[in-house]
């Protein structure tokens, strides 16, 4: 699984009192010996207008959603493998580039 596939996991809410499954888009692979997956979340509420950190996504035959969603860039949790309940597809080529811009453009800290 690479950077854009888009897989199903069981996404926890964050109270982390209870988890939905939901679609996901992996952003990378942890490179410890786990090679867990961090995934950032994907919604079918889409709201009136996205904010700065959402990617609009039309469903496709590549991406294998089933309706307009909504991808969270900035709404990220770790997930062993293991917990993938299903592969749908993966992130258009443009799609792609447009969700490695936003999540380069995460406001961050450092030191």
């Amino acid at each position: 699984m690479g950077t854009g596939a888009i897989v199903l996991i069981p996404f926890p809410f964050a109270e982390l009192t209870h988890v939905k499954a939901r679609p996901a888009v992996v952003i990378a692979e942890t490179a410890d010996r786990y090679k867990d997956i961090i995934v950032a979340a994907i919604s079918s509420v889409v709201p009136a207008s996205c904010s700065k950190n959402e990617l609009l996504v039309e469903p496709s035959a590549i991406n294998g959603l089933r309706v307009r969603s909504v991808v969270k860039v900035d709404r990220l949790v770790t997930q062993k493998q293991a917990n993938v309940l299903a592969e749908l597809g993966s992130l258009s080529s443009v799609d792609l580039n447009t969700f490695i811009s936003i999540f380069r453009s995460l406001p961050h800290r450092s030191g």
